[in-house]
């Protein structure tokens, strides 16, 4: 944020207006939509309340949020390239449609936020928890595209292109993830448990690193393609009542 004025809080859409961060001031009833269009960006949020915002279509690029809890906002069809929000809450918030280009999102809760028809090229989610979050149908998707150390149980990743993707300490237990290409992604200390599989592109995908849950017999058919342990393999096999003689 080079160049911005001193903060400013005692008039905050005057700050707005001048480029001046915002810290520790409650947005909840101001008219955000109107004062910033009429504004240039990018923002500096601080510390600040933005909760159920009405954002959508604005051009917010650049703009950073610190701490700040903005749950249930929309930011419908926004242009978010090079966002940056470290901490805080964007719980429940709207980002279908919008431009997450190069945005980076450190430690947030995002749980149950839509994503549904966002870009995300070289999007970065690092420690976030997005339980239940919507990440279906998605825009796009580049392979320098970051999903790590994050909480996405019950998110829903249908039809999802991650293919040749690493993931690190990422959680997809009960993650619905039917129909989304899988190839060549590798798995480092995930939780697969109870994920939905089904119809999943698996072909080369390495899950070796990955606690697969309870072993059924559906898990093979599920599993086609992938690469896995020798430990995971037997306790396929013990899943099919197979028995294995060296």
């Amino acid at each position: 944020m080079e160049g911005m004025s001193e903060p400013s809080t005692a008039d905050p859409l005057a700050a707005l207006a001048t480029g001046a961060p915002v810290e520790g001031v409650d947005l909840t009833d101001t008219d955000l939509r109107a004062a910033l269009a009429a504004a240039d960006g990018p923002w500096l949020f601080r510390r600040c309340v933005l909760d159920g915002a009405d954002l959508h279509g604005l051009d917010l690029s650049g703009t950073a949020f610190e701490r700040c809890t903005v749950t249930g906002a929309s930011l419908l069809g926004c242009s978010l390239d090079q966002l940056r929000v470290d901490g805080g809450s964007f719980a429940g918030c709207n980002f279908s449609e919008a431009d997450l280009s190069d945005a980076q999102f450190h430690d947030v809760d995002m749980s149950r936020a839509r994503f549904t028809s966002a870009l995300l090229a070289d999007t970065r989610f690092e420690a976030c928890r997005m339980i239940g979050a919507n990440l279906s149908n998605l825009r796009d998707l580049a392979v320098s595209f970051v999903l790590d150390g994050s909480n996405l149980q019950l998110a829903n990743l249908q039809d999802a292109h991650l293919r040749g993707l690493r993931l690190t300490g990422v959680d997809l237990t009960e993650a619905d993830l039917r129909g989304a290409d899988l190839r060549d992604a590798v798995f480092q200390n995930c939780r697969l448990r109870n994920t939905d599989l089904s119809h999943t592109r698996l072909a080369g995908a390495d899950l070796r690193g990955a606690d697969l849950g309870e072993i059924t017999a559906d898990t093979p058919r599920q599993l086609r393609g992938a690469v896995i342990s020798a430990a995971q393999a037997a306790d396929v096999c013990r899943a099919l009542d197979l028995v294995v003689i060296d």
